[in-house]
């Protein structure tokens, strides 16, 4: 390996990788704020430089805080705590260059074995391993062969290698000697302090327990670290000459690897033996323990799994797995074969038993779609790809998903399909669909192996995987499944009749969507409110118009308020004259206080914030030359009718008005609002100049739909007074939304 040299762009690399908020160590330094201060990134890297030459580095970022997080409720027994071990961000930082580096090594020389599939840049994980393990079981099963496996479970792997094996193999694959140096002095300061619910486990002067075996928790080298102390294991089972073969003169796999997830492969009991002394010896000679209690065997017989005794193996004996019986390997139960079935029963348990979690919990509409995006659905994720799910159950699924919204009042049963899984920037709700993820990843894994037919063991399993897995690599007129993309979804949006007008006013050329969408990214309403807010939007409110001309239920159209024809929503939102100076009055004077507090906070004649909906405006306010009228009218020489906007500011000292008017239409009058109130308040402009003596009178048209759009102008108006607040707009959309909401189940409770 050539001489490391860390330049300020492999420091901005590896710190642009790490998450930006996970617990720091004894430094309390967040990676954020690594990211954010770049002009640290050339300094940090000429001390990394200087610390490696030097071969030292302060106690400080070796030693970590270890928290023990309880596995169960037996917190009595030591046993029952997982420990999490936090170092500091600039020791995880260099950790994470060397890693890069090494890496680069490793692969320009095709060090780590193909069987290893943990850290290797751009492999699938524990998916390829998974998929190339079901081609084996498959074909045994399918050409009645004969077969042996051995689960390999090593125990305590991270935290009982040697560090002085871990030194040798740096050596054995010429990682720099710099790098050697320095890491072996790092290794001999490595330290740890316990925390038990936040607090230190002991007191002392030095209570820094140090590290004489495994690798550094949290470390970014370690993985790789750990993968490369296994590799010489890889290398002696594969020179054994022994292991299954796909086909007929094809590549023989001796195992499977994926950290210390070690399945052996053979075409006998005794060719697995073979394997089983070369793993126990190594693992005897670098003073690493097996799991004996853990660990497992099986033989088939002509695809049959035959019951033999136990293997006696030195000290050791390994349990042998009957038909009946199976192994958790990779998350997956597996005899010969992946149990499909079994898999996806206790999958769909985990998942639905999640989302009746995040439904039943307190957290906001956005924050539930994001914890079933990040913690529900990654349960049906992981075996998408490896379990066969047929497309009518792939719907049933997102069906089930949308039920199961819907009994939460998180989702209308009528509301647009296609806009719940439309991302938030987009106007839609943004929940992944397990359809589509199942579609893309298969498509995906595909794609991957396709591109890995040079290596030996990946064109076997090409070749071979004739309908074994569901990626059907050998079928070269395979039928790709349909993934909707983001922009097919709003075209079906679009061309609904009901759902697509709210579509259709979002994307009209005055209206800023990215504004009108921010409810449904930040507006943080409750699943139940933002379920019924898109109801409304997408017009699936039963109103006796929807009832009459949708339902045809044979409901006269006249509405329950004011009794005229046409109980549409447009009508309840806007139209109805039993609702004028009562609901849609409330509702603009809602709008109107957020304006008006944010107004006094500017030019400070309020002292502080507080919620719109305690605040009451008073009639006038004035400071320094400033005056702020709340709802007064104007007197003025001669008869105006328009003399009364919702806000005036006069500011002596610019020696100019503004006349303020809230207005809140339908989606479609937003231009006809906003001129309408230019128009309106011109006599009064012209009128306020002449008399106040001021050089300008602006009017300021406010207007933001019923339904919460936005048009491009209001942020102009907003900087025209002098607000630079971007969340003003995003409050009082918000403070609309609610009201409205309000106005519609209010109006429904009336009867017919």
């Amino acid at each position: 390996m050539n001489p490391i040299t860390i330049s300020s762009e492999n420091v901005a690399d590896a710190v642009r990788r790490a998450p930006n908020w996970k617990s720091p160590g004894i430094d309390g330094l967040h990676h954020y704020w690594l990211k954010g201060f770049s002009v640290c990134h050339a300094t940090l890297a000429r001390q990394y430089q200087e610390a490696i030459e030097r071969r030292t580095l302060p106690n400080l970022f070796t030693t970590g805080i270890t928290h023990l997080a309880p596995k169960s409720t037996n917190t009595a027994d030591p046993t029952n705590y997982r420990p999490i071990t936090c170092l500091t961000s600039i020791y995880k930082t260099l950790t994470s260059v060397l890693s890069c580096k090494i890496s680069r090594h490793t692969d320009e020389f095709n060090i780590l074995s193909a069987a290893q599939n943990g850290c290797r840049g751009g492999g699938r994980g524990t998916k390829e391993l998974l998929i190339i393990d079901s081609v084996a079981g498959q074909l045994v099963k399918r050409n009645r062969r004969n077969f042996s496996a051995a689960w390999i479970d090593y125990k305590k792997a991270f935290d009982s290698v040697p560090h002085s094996w871990l030194l040798r193999v740096l050596e054995l694959y010429k990682i720099d000697g710099a790098v050697r140096d320095f890491l072996e002095v790092c290794m001999g300061q490595w330290s740890t302090i316990l925390c038990l619910q936040g607090e230190r486990l002991t007191m002392g002067a030095d209570d820094r327990i140090r590290i004489r075996r495994g690798i550094f928790q949290g470390d970014c080298l370690s993985p790789l670290w750990f993968c490369l102390s296994l590799n010489p294991l890889s290398t002696l089972l594969e020179r054994s000459g022994t292991g299954f073969q796909f086909r007929r003169g094809g590549t023989k796999v001796s195992h499977l690897l994926y950290m210390d997830d070690l399945k052996l492969l053979a075409p006998n009991p005794a060719r697995l033996m073979e394997l089983l002394k070369i793993t126990t010896e190594f693992s005897g000679s670098i003073r690493m323990q097996l799991g004996v209690d853990k660990c497992a065997v099986m033989h088939v017989d002509r695809g049959q799994v035959t019951q033999s005794a136990e293997i006696s193996l030195e000290l050791s004996k390994f349990k042998t797995l009957s038909e009946a019986e199976s192994y958790r390997y990779l998350g997956m139960s597996q005899c010969i074969g992946v149990q499909e079935v079994d898999m996806k029963q206790a999958v769909c348990e985990v998942f639905f038993g999640r989302l009746t979690k995040v439904l039943r919990s307190y957290l906001s509409g956005a924050n539930k779609v994001r914890a079933y995006n990040g913690w529900v659905m990654p349960t049906l994720l992981y075996t998408f790809g490896v379990l066969r799910w047929t497309q009518t159950e792939l719907d049933a699924l997102d069906r089930r998903v949308r039920t199961t919204m819907t009994h939460h009042r998180m989702h209308h049963p009528k509301s647009s399909v296609m806009r719940l899984y439309i991302p938030r920037k987009c106007g839609g709700r943004g929940l992944l669909s397990a359809k589509s993820m199942h579609n893309r990843e298969v498509c995906s894994l595909r794609a991957y192996f396709e591109t890995r037919r040079e290596s030996a063991m990946h064109g076997d399993v090409v070749v071979c995987d004739k309908g074994l897995t569901p990626l059907s690599l050998a079928k070269e007129e395979w039928r790709r499944p349909v993934v909707l993309s983001t922009s097919d979804r709003e075209t079906v949006w679009m061309e609904k009749e009901l759902h697509g007008r709210f579509y259709k006013a979002l994307h009209a050329p005055h209206v800023d969507v990215k504004a009108s969408v921010q409810w449904l990214r930040f507006g943080d309403l409750f699943g139940e409110t933002e379920g019924f807010v898109c109801a409304i939007q997408d017009q699936v409110v039963k109103t006796n118009n929807y009832r009459k001309h949708i339902l045809k239920d044979g409901t006269p159209d006249f509405c329950r308020a004011c009794r005229h024809p046409g109980e549409s929503l447009r009508h309840v939102l806007t139209g109805c004259s039993a609702l004028a100076n009562t609901e849609y009055l409330h509702r603009h004077n809602q709008a109107a206080k957020i304006l008006h507090q944010e107004l006094a906070l500017l030019y400070c004649l309020l002292e502080q914030r507080m919620p719109y909906y305690q605040y009451t405006p008073a009639p006038v306010l004035e400071r320094d030359g400033v005056r702020l009228y709340w709802d007064l009218p104007i007197a003025t020489d001669r008869t105006i009718l328009a003399n009364k906007p919702d806000i005036v500011v006069m500011d002596r000292a610019q020696s100019r008005v503004f006349l303020v008017d809230i207005t809140i239409p339908h989606d479609e009058n937003l231009v006809k609002a906003e001129t309408e109130k230019k128009r309106k308040y011109l006599d009064l402009a012209h009128e306020i100049v002449d008399m106040w003596g001021v050089d300008s009178t602006e009017i300021i048209p406010i207007v933001i739909s019923a339904n919460g759009l936005i048009p491009v102008s209001l942020a102009h108006h907003l900087r025209q007074l002098g607000i630079r607040d971007g969340s003003l707009a995003a409050r009082m959309q918000k403070a609309v939304l609610l009201d409205s909401a309000r106005i519609v189940r209010r109006f429904l409770s009336l009867q017919p």
